[in-house]
This record gives structure tokens, C-alpha cells and sequence, in this order.
């Protein structure tokens, strides 16, 4: 048996280009998965691609976007999302309507994702199958995987919504932090610049948005070494979300390349 040879990708995709995206590129070293290079914001498709590109040195390239990437309704909501309603609303994890109204024509997880294919090779699969070698791109949802993963009540409040002082969600992002030392397998080692909240709104968004992406980057590896649950229909829209009841491996996490 050889370890795994592969680079998992987590992006927290903006809705245009004007506002930053998180990407995060992860790779196994040793005994747990750490970051290939420091998780970045970025605003083009075009540096997405680049970036990636960089560091795509394996056959196996597994990305998880936090953004629809399949959205065929002009209007309303994808049935995924009133699947995720129906699920999570107790929680508060509720998604977004994706509709082509909202997001643009094409939207941008489209448009990504057709880039992807073009400059990478990846195509958009509801979830990367098991330990496979593949290059996949697939949609996610931060909020309902936490919510799953640890059996929240309901979701942490660090974005900046009405009502949420700087304080607070300061305090819920540190909580997120402490969450993420806890992740089950594949283990993520926690970069340095977690080790630090900031204290401004505009410095605790930017925080959001390169956590958010490494927690997408720690969903593709586990989706790709353990499976999940996929909600939704391939051709209206998936979101993939880790299993309701796991077990942690006591053994050395490896595969065949």
C-alpha cells in the first residue's frame, strides 16, 4: 500500500468578481493533511485556475466549491435546496435560492467550472468516487457539514448578518477554529494564521472567507477517502454533505494511487 498522491482543493466562491474568494490546496504529509501553500483570496476565475495549476502535480485533483455549479432553473430554487430546507431549517443551515435570475447568465460556479474543464480536466460530478483516481469538481455547503459533523444545535453565526455584533462573531469563529482541531479523518493540521481571530470586521471577513475555503479543501478529502451523502439530482443540482454516523479509523489512512 502506497499513501495517497492527490491535491484537494477548497474554494469559498464569491458570487462575482468584485468581493475575494477563499481558495485552499491541501496535500498529505505524513500522517495528516496540510496546506500545499498558505490559503489565499483570490477574485478572477482565471487566478483560480492558475493558482491550482501551480500546485497540480498529481493524476488525482479533487475541488469542493461552496457555490451551486449546477443551476438549470431560470427561476425559484433548485429541488436540493428544498431537500436542504426540509433537513436543516431546524438548524438554521438553510441554503440560498440558486436560480439563473440571481446568479447570472451563466452563473459564475459555471463559468468556473467550464474553465476548470478546459484549463484542468475536471468535470462536475455530484461527489468524487471512493479512492479513485479522478479530477472532480463537486458542490458543498459549509454551515449543514458542520452542523452534521459535530451535531450542532444549529449553525456557528460568524458571518455578519443583522443583530450579530463584532464580539459575538468573533467568539463564534473561535469556536469554529476549536471545531476544526476535533475534524475526524482524514486530520487537518491547523495553520498558523488560525491561531489569531482579527478584531475588525473587514479583517474577521477575510478570516471567513480563507477558513471557510479550508474547510472546503478538508470536505474534498473526505469525500474522496470516505463517501458521503449526496443530496439532489446530478442534472438539477447536488450538495454533497459527510455521513450522518462515522466512525474514526484507528489505522494509517492509505490507499492504492
Amino acid at each position: 500500500m502506497t499513501r495517497a498522491r492527490a491535491l484537494w482543493v477548497g474554494i469559498d466562491l464569491a458570487w462575482g468578481t468584485r468581493n475575494p474568494s477563499g481558495l485552499a490546496m491541501l496535500e498529505w504529509r505524513e500522517d495528516r493533511l496540510c496546506e500545499v501553500a498558505p490559503t489565499q483570496l483570490v477574485y478572477s476565475d482565471e487566478e483560480i485556475c492558475l493558482s491550482i495549476a501551480e500546485r497540480d502535480v498529481c493524476d488525482t485533483l479533487i475541488i469542493a466549491i461552496d457555490a451551486p455549479l449546477v443551476v438549470p432553473n431560470l427561476t425559484g430554487e433548485r429541488p436540493v435546496e428544498g431537500e436542504m430546507r426540509r433537513r436543516f431549517a431546524r438548524y438554521h443551515a438553510l441554503c440560498h435560492p440558486a436560480n439563473r435570475r440571481l446568479l447570472g447568465e451563466p452563473p459564475r460556479g459555471e463559468r468556473l467550472c467550464a474553465l476548470l474543464a478546459e484549463r484542468l480536466n475536471v468535470q462536475v460530478a455530484p461527489a468524487p468516487p471512493v479512492r479513485q483516481a479522478c479530477r472532480v469538481a463537486f458542490e458543498v455547503y459549509p454551515h449543514a457539514a458542520m452542523v452534521r459533523l459535530f451535531r450542532l444545535p444549529r449553525i456557528l453565526e460568524y458571518k455578519a448578518r443583522s443583530g450579530r455584533g463584532l464580539a459575538y462573531r468573533r467568539e463564534q469563529m473561535q469556536r469554529n477554529v476549536g471545531l476544526l482541531k476535533q475534524l475526524p479523518v482524514p486530520k487537518l493540521y491547523l495553520p498558523d494564521w488560525l491561531s489569531e481571530v482579527p478584531e475588525t470586521p473587514a479583517g474577521l471577513k477575510r478570516f471567513e472567507d480563507r477558513l471557510d475555503a479550508l474547510f472546503c479543501a478538508w470536505l474534498a478529502a473526505r469525500a474522496w477517502w470516505y463517501g458521503g451523502e449526496v443530496l439532489g439530482e446530478a442534472h438539477t443540482g447536488t450538495i454533497w454533505l459527510p455521513a450522518q454516523e462515522y466512525e474514526l479509523p484507528t489505522q494509517n489512512i492509505e490507499t492504492q494511487p
